[in-house]
């Protein structure tokens, strides 16, 4: 039995691929490597795809909870949610400064790879509350987000 809800956890995987298309359009941007970027870009277009089949798979779920406590703070969503924002894909901010830091091609590969094992770790768990219907979804997008990681791996010096 799921902790939370499919919604919570949809509504999660949208911020991860809001994040992650923000990264990669600011790496691209940063990068002087015309065969990063254009990888960068492409991936950002493809956080993008997979956001908007998020979004239609939370349409399809019943709405997550309504805290039963004000000021619930112990509960997992929360925790989750907490650990969430201190993930490495975590808020447009925060994949903005870690481009930023990619100062160059290998640093921007490898800080792209570790966005996309964090992601996939979590799409791990998010298929498994979601309901038969959309896990082939997730499936796919699990099985794109490990083509992700292979294409970033390739280019890795």
């Amino acid at each position: 039995m799921a902790v939370f809800k499919a919604a919570q956890a949809l509504d999660m995987a949208m911020k991860i691929e809001e994040n992650g298309e923000a990264f990669y359009e600011a790496a691209a941007d940063k990068s002087d490597d015309t065969e990063v970027a254009a990888l960068f870009r492409d991936l950002a277009a493809r956080e993008r795809a997979h956001y908007e089949v998020f979004e239609r798979m939370a349409q399809g779920v019943e709405p997550a909870p309504k805290p039963t406590r004000e000021g619930e703070i112990g509960d997992f969503v929360s925790f989750v949610e907490a650990a969430l924002d201190r993930a490495v894909f975590a808020g447009p901010d925060k994949a903005l400064r870690l481009a930023e830091q990619a100062a160059d091609r290998d640093t921007a590969l490898r800080a792209a790879m570790g966005l996309e094992k964090d992601t996939l770790l979590f799409y791990y768990d998010l298929r498994e509350m979601v309901s038969d219907a959309d896990r082939d979804a997730i499936s796919d997008i699990i099985g794109e987000e490990k083509q992700h990681l292979r294409r970033l791996a390739n280019l890795v010096q």
